[in-house]
């Protein structure tokens, strides 16, 4: 990336306006919580003002927050304070225009493990192909597709249908 290229309140402004949803539903998926959703996401807005960060275009600009906001949500979750706080267990609504009647499926995605959930919600929620998730991921493509498969087989089991055979 080259440096200066949001000159101005503007150019930032409009980054924010056509990424701050996107951003922050990644970061609910990763925190499960409002508040820590929050924090994260105004921490990658942070880091492109304050990186003075140049893309090439959206699909640039998305790519860069989605690897940044990933990285970010792990660092916090690693973190001591979070391993030692209790949350609630009930996850609240993420507020997004999710279609009528798929509360279901993004409870249970909600409900996998942070490694399955962060393919199955860039794969099918953000459109990522698998090449592309494991270059974000800096995972091998065949780890990738392993652990959809097998995300894949655990949301059957969890929304009451039978998982394929190995």
């Amino acid at each position: 990336m080259k440096k200066a290229a949001l000159r101005t309140n503007a150019d930032f402004e409009a980054l924010y306006d056509r990424h701050w949803k996107y951003v922050y539903r990644l970061c609910f998926t990763y925190m499960n919580n409002v508040s820590d959703a929050e924090d994260v996401t105004e921490d990658v807005f942070v880091k492109v003002i304050t990186g003075e960060y140049t893309f090439n275009d959206e699909i640039h600009e998305r790519k860069w927050l989605t690897v940044t906001a990933i990285n970010l949500c792990k660092d916090r979750l690693r973190s001591y304070g979070r391993k030692n706080i209790d949350y609630v267990e009930e996850l609240p609504e993420v507020p997004d225009e999710t279609p009528q009647g798929t509360e279901d499926i993004t409870d249970a995605v909600m409900a996998l493990p942070i490694k399955y959930k962060e393919i199955i919600w860039l794969y099918y929620y953000m459109g990522y192909q698998l090449d592309e998730i494991a270059k974000m991921l800096k995972r091998p493509p065949s780890t990738v597709r392993n652990q959809i498969k097998d995300a894949r087989n655990l949301l059957k089991k969890i929304l009451g249908g039978e998982a394929d055979e190995r």
